[in-house]
């Protein structure tokens, strides 16, 4: 029986996908609103974009949910990868 290597890039893919989707919506929250600039007042505090931050908020969610699947697949793979090990030796 042999474990193919396939399971692990699987795991390895979704970690990375849900790394970079939490750094995009991190970045989308860190960054100022465009259309504060336009104001007045957004000289003096910066306008909050609620359904922007709601989005994003979201996707950090998305992108935590897909990096625990990721760990959970190298897990799995990793714990069936020791067990035929045992068995074979």
């Amino acid at each position: 029986m042999q474990i193919s290597a396939n399971l692990f890039s699987a795991g390895l893919s979704a970690i990375k996908t849900g790394q970079e989707q939490m750094a995009n919506a991190a970045q989308a929250i860190a960054q100022p609103s465009s259309n504060a600039a336009s104001t007045p007042a957004a000289t003096t505090a910066p306008a909050l974009d609620i359904a922007n931050i709601t989005e994003q908020l979201m996707q950090l969610e998305q992108a935590k949910q897909m990096s625990q699947l990721g760990a959970r697949v190298l897990s799995t793979a990793d714990e069936s990868l020791g067990t035929l090990i045992d068995i074979q030796a």
